[in-house]
């Protein structure tokens, strides 16, 4: 009884007492395809390069920066897009963690046309929230929601679903993700360390 009391006052103190669930150090690099509901015609793609660091059992940090972009016969549209956040993570169980995460993120678009260049950007904070489960010893399968807070324009809520088989310290896998206005699919490989 005692052993079982240890395991659970120990898993609400500290997340290291489950060794199994998903690590929160790597860094990924993939090949994005996104597009938007006001922008039909623009089929954008790109790179998009992500990193997760654990700063303690619990707290992490992490990034992303995407750029994509597409040409329709004398017509250019390019995103760029990044976020940073911190985030804590709760075990629950040996192959499951959850997680709460703050961001701070912008967006800028550059649309060319003949008669010249037009810019515009927005700078957003979010919180998300995370469930990464490790179905087999190689196979992660995870879900996420996002809720925006844009300081111009509409805020976005967003769903993530995305699935990765890791090869030790190789991983591949595939992402989608919604917003209220857009979706983008990512295949992207990544390195745990």
């Amino acid at each position: 009884m005692k052993k079982y009391i240890g395991l659970i006052i120990g898993s609400l103190l500290s997340a290291s007492v489950m060794a199994e669930t998903p690590s929160y150090n790597f860094v990924q690099a993939g090949y994005v395809n996104a597009d938007y509901a006001d922008l039909q015609p623009f089929d954008l793609v790109g790179f998009e390069f992500q990193g997760s660091v654990e700063l303690t059992d619990s707290i992490f940090t992490t990034g992303r920066f995407r750029m994509v972009d597409d040409n329709i016969s004398s017509y250019t549209l390019e995103e760029t897009n990044w976020q940073v956040g911190v985030g804590y993570q709760m075990p629950y169980g040996e192959n499951t963690v959850f997680d709460v995460r703050l961001n701070y993120g912008d967006i800028a678009f550059d649309f060319s046309i003949p008669q010249g260049d037009f810019e515009d950007s927005a700078s957003h904070y979010s919180v998300s929230s995370h469930a990464r489960h490790m179905l087999t010893d190689n196979v992660e399968v995870y879900g996420g929601l996002e809720w925006q807070k844009w300081k111009k324009g509409s805020d976005q809520k967003a769903y993530r679903l995305g699935s990765l088989y890791n090869f030790n310290e190789l991983a591949v896998g595939l992402e989608y993700v919604k917003y209220s206005d857009s979706s983008a699919y990512t295949l992207f490989a990544r390195y745990n360390f």
